[in-house]
């Protein structure tokens, strides 16, 4: 056979199989190797830095304290100076469930939501004269009051700091604010009314130190004190705590709270002042994305 034909008999053979390598379909995607690829860079750390959404559900151990003095317009005759929880026989205990929800909007910029509402009723006796608005009351005169002071509160801060590990942040807060104070004779038609609602505003700060994977320190404070017309408040509010993240989405934390609150109504009917201070510890559980 001439060695033409036997080339020819070896090459036809050999082209028919690279043809059909080349036209074979390719492998599918899972067979595709991803071991040159580098591996996804770790979650940092959850902690209140890097949460976008919180809501913090505890219980406030509180001790109140509540000085006031409320007398007729123009203060003719001027109010009885009185410590409600002495003289009222309101109770200086706020045990109350606490609630606050916190919304991080892109990186820097929070907002928090919270609420007071202490609600209390007393009954005495008079150890001695009390004056109240517009009503006098004699020594021995049994009597009944009532005390109550709810409040929303709504912060915005902006985190000029913002690192792993630290964050700081300053800002504005709005509260809406309303009081109420009463006191009557249950022998007798003599009631006497105190009662004023509006919002306030305070400068706010906030910071953060995350200590370790776990454990954090977070506290906060706002103040404002102003005068508008008729009208004076103050405002002053802290707050600290340790929390512990046992899960990423869920953490135990333990704080103090102080707070003082005055609002002074000093040509309304009754006019006077209330002040409460609010101190204590709380424990509340987070739940955070």
């Amino acid at each position: 056979m001439p060695s033409w034909i036997r080339a020819l008999s070896v090459a036809l053979p050999l082209s028919a199989v690279a043809a059909l390598a080349a036209a074979a379909p390719a492998p599918p995607a899972s067979f595709v190797s991803y071991a040159d690829e580098p591996p996804p860079a770790p979650l940092p750390p959850a902690s209140p830095i890097t949460d976008h959404l919180a809501l913090n559900a505890g219980f406030f151990w509180g001790s109140v304290r509540t000085f006031g003095q409320i007398g007729p317009r123009g203060g003719t005759p001027p109010g009885t100076a009185l410590i409600a929880e002495d003289t009222l026989g309101v109770t200086n205990r706020a045990y109350q469930p606490q609630l606050e929800v916190m919304f991080r909007l892109e990186d820097r910029n929070r907002l928090r939501v919270d609420w007071l509402d202490l609600r209390r009723n007393g009954a005495s006796v008079l150890g001695s004269g009390l004056q109240f608005g517009d009503q006098s009351y004699l020594v021995g005169q049994p009597i009944q009051s009532m005390l109550d002071w709810r409040q929303m509160d709504v912060t915005y801060t902006y985190s000029f700091l913002r690192r792993q590990r630290f964050e700081l942040g300053a800002g504005i807060g709005l509260h809406f604010i309303e009081a109420e104070a009463r006191v009557q004779s249950p022998s007798s038609p003599q009631t006497a009314d105190y009662s004023e609602a509006g919002p306030f505003a305070t400068l706010a700060g906030d910071g953060t130190w995350l200590i370790d994977r776990h454990w954090s320190f977070n506290a906060r404070a706002q103040y404002m004190r102003l005068t508008l017309g008729s009208y004076r408040g103050e405002l002053e509010d802290m707050h600290a705590d340790f929390q512990y993240r046992w899960k990423r989405n869920f953490a135990l934390g333990a704080g103090y709270d102080y707070t003082r609150r005055e609002l002074d109504a000093l040509h309304s009917d009754p006019s006077g002042e209330l002040q409460l201070r609010i101190t204590g510890p709380r424990l509340f559980l987070r739940v955070s994305y």
